[in-house]
């Protein structure tokens, strides 16, 4: 089969019916991750079976909680209280349901255009690793983003399943994993601490240092330095626009580290070694 950055093809995606079943797959999943991203920090994930408002903590119906359309409809407000809801719920569903599509049109195991069910087991293998490490990153981003910190409770365990995914992944190897995590974690401690030693203050968090860990068990060593490289370029460029915005601290700015660390895996993921022909053609 042929993935979607080959466009040689000619095989128009968006007309193939399971693309929309995936979109709409990832829609759902990115509901669930807002579910993730409230409770997660907050340690309530079991203590709630189902949604509720945020405001008046009345149960949300499920034809409420169709991803991104409620909120449309809603026009971002409760229906029960009338309280606003954030913006973040439909983006993660649509960014969720965007990226999903994209990793199954790189990762096509259902043979389009065939008018039979055939797929390739390898290629399933593939999307489903890079999808859980998409929602993942999703998951990550956001709380990083919102509080600041990366629970341990996404990145320990990330590290561990590297093993699962050593083990049922044909293209990656112990060797690869491992030395990704060792490296990733490595590299970003080093910076860590020199940092601390010259500036006697904490710029680069330790959750950090788990999160580049577990990216490089997740994709080898060979994503670390690109993951860490296009992270930095992107963290600079939107720091720079931050520190020079009114109200801000200037240098003394802070500024969450893991999105562009997931950003740039992500990117990694999609392009892997053709990252640098692909800028060049920009």
């Amino acid at each position: 089969m042929q993935n979607w950055l080959d466009f040689n093809q000619g095989v128009i995606w968006w007309q193939e019916p399971i693309s929309w079943v995936v979109l709409a797959f990832g829609l759902l999943i990115g509901s669930f991750l807002n579910v993730c991203i409230l409770r997660i920090p907050e340690k309530t994930f079991f203590l709630n079976s189902r949604s509720v408002c945020p405001h008046c903590q009345k149960g949300i119906p499920i034809y409420y909680n169709i991803p991104v359309f409620s909120w449309v409809m809603l026009r971002g407000k409760a229906a029960c209280c009338g309280g606003p809801i954030s913006a973040m719920y439909p983006l993660v569903e649509g960014v969720t349901g965007v990226l999903f599509l994209l990793v199954y049109w790189k990762y096509p195991f259902v043979e389009p255009f065939t008018g039979r069910i055939a797929w390739d087991p390898v290629m399933f293998i593939q999307c489903m690793h890079m999808l859980m490490f998409t929602a993942l990153m999703i998951v990550v981003s956001v709380i990083d983003l919102r509080l600041q910190i990366i629970p341990d409770v996404i990145s320990f365990p990330m590290i561990f399943l590297s093993s699962f995914w050593v083990f049922v992944h044909p293209q990656l190897d112990w060797f690869s994993s491992l030395s990704g995590v060792l490296f990733g974690g490595g590299i970003l401690w080093v910076i860590a601490w020199v940092y601390y030693l010259v500036r006697k203050d904490y710029g680069l968090g330790f959750g950090d240092v788990k999160l580049l860990a577990a990216i490089g068990g997740w994709l080898g060593m060979e994503a670390v330095l690109p993951t860490l490289f296009l992270g930095s370029i992107l963290g600079a460029i939107i720091g720079i626009v931050l520190i020079m915005l009114p109200g801000k601290k200037g240098l003394k700015t802070k500024i969450p580290f893991g999105p562009f660390l997931a950003i740039g895996a992500l990117v990694h993921m999609f392009l892997g070694p053709n990252i640098l022909h692909y800028a060049l053609l920009f």
